[in-house]
């Protein structure tokens, strides 16, 4: 998870306190490895990343709106280029 969102590693297990304390995930023991942790989604996990992700849909239509399709997948594609760096 840090390395896909690039955040430090003590920060995402602050995160994941963060969620788990509000019930929208679960950690348990990897069974293969019992140093490490799985982290899932509960039912209402689920239901806040859906609420999230329409939330972000609406707000980047509104932002992106004077954009046309072609700018915005260029503007899509140069910032996930710069975000690979």
């Amino acid at each position: 998870m840090g390395r896909r969102c690039g955040i430090d590693r003590s920060d995402v297990v602050a995160a994941i306190n963060d969620l788990a304390g509000r019930g929208l995930l679960v950690r348990a023991p990897d069974p293969a490895n019992r140093r490490r942790n799985v982290i899932s989604l509960t039912d209402a996990g689920a239901d806040e990343a859906r609420r999230m992700t329409a939330t972000v849909g609406r707000v980047q239509d509104e932002l992106l709106a004077p954009l046309s399709t072609a700018e915005r997948d260029q503007l899509t594609r140069l910032l996930e280029h710069h975000t690979r760096r």
